[in-house]
């Protein structure tokens, strides 16, 4: 079966736009002024709710590690996704259950770790396969 630019583009970004996702819901559910105003100014404030961003949040985070475990498929390395999965329960555990800003900053930042970190691991591949 033919993989088309379709199922190439999700199996490359996906977690990425997970990551994008889980970084909007995370930031909108500690408060970040910043974003808050944007998505007020432009008639989304019903979604600065709890009850919606939690779920998105466990949605975006589940899409993330699908799309780092998709890279350990091509890649063959655990470490991006094992980072991903670890800051996924940080960023979920200090949200949802024990309130506390800056760790869940540190899971955010390990998020974005992950992705760059397949990324690399991605285009790592390419190049050392390219030469074998």
């Amino acid at each position: 079966m033919k993989e088309t630019t379709h199922d190439t583009f999700w199996k490359k970004h996906t977690d990425k736009v997970g990551i994008a996702g889980s970084v909007f819901a995370a930031l909108c559910c500690l408060g970040f002024p910043a974003l808050i105003s944007i998505v007020s100014a432009v008639g989304l404030g019903f979604v600065i709710n709890d009850a919606v961003l939690i779920p998105l949040l466990v949605i975006f985070l589940v899409l993330t590690l699908s799309g780092l475990y998709a890279g350990v498929r091509h890649h063959k390395r655990w470490l991006a996704f094992v980072v991903g999965a670890v800051s996924a329960m940080v960023l979920f555990i200090s949200i949802v259950l024990a309130f506390s800003k800056p760790v869940a900053y540190l899971g955010i930042g390990g998020l974005i770790a992950a992705s760059v970190l397949n990324v690399w691991l991605r285009a790592n591949r390419k190049i050392t396969a390219g030469t074998s």
